[in-house]
């Protein structure tokens, strides 16, 4: 139900934002590596994105954090993650199915990036 939740939400913001213009570049794995490296905590989202929350990397590939939607739901997020070919590579037990996703992140500015699958604009993280 709250992977729903966090997806609608999603989904509302590209539907209202529109297309997304990739204007920045892609990060490459060397800065994928050296931002996770020694563990980093994202911030999720922010203001018209629908959800905020935090997110914990740590060096060892595992995460933990969680998101707050405006309706006031919450997710907890956990599991795996690794960088490979340029992308960040997830593994959320409670969301995607348990799935393996993985992530272009494109930069917005040196402390921030739009997060893709594909085409498909998933949200913002920033550090």
């Amino acid at each position: 139900m709250l992977n729903r939740l966090l997806s609608t939400a999603l989904i509302s913001f590209a539907a209202v934002h529109g297309a997304f213009a990739q204007d920045g570049a892609p990060m490459t794995t060397e800065e994928l590596t050296s931002l996770t490296a020694n563990g980093v905590t994202l911030t999720l989202g922010g203001a018209g994105m629908g959800y905020t929350g935090e997110l914990a990397l740590a060096a060892d590939g595992t995460a933990t954090g969680g998101a707050k939607m405006d309706n006031g739901n919450t997710l907890s997020i956990a599991g795996t993650w690794a960088i490979r070919d340029g992308q960040f590579c997830r593994t959320w037990a409670d969301l995607d199915g348990g799935k393996e996703v993985c992530e272009t992140w494109i930069k917005t500015s040196d402390t921030s990036v739009e997060v893709y699958n594909g085409d498909q604009m998933l949200g913002v993280n920033s550090w």
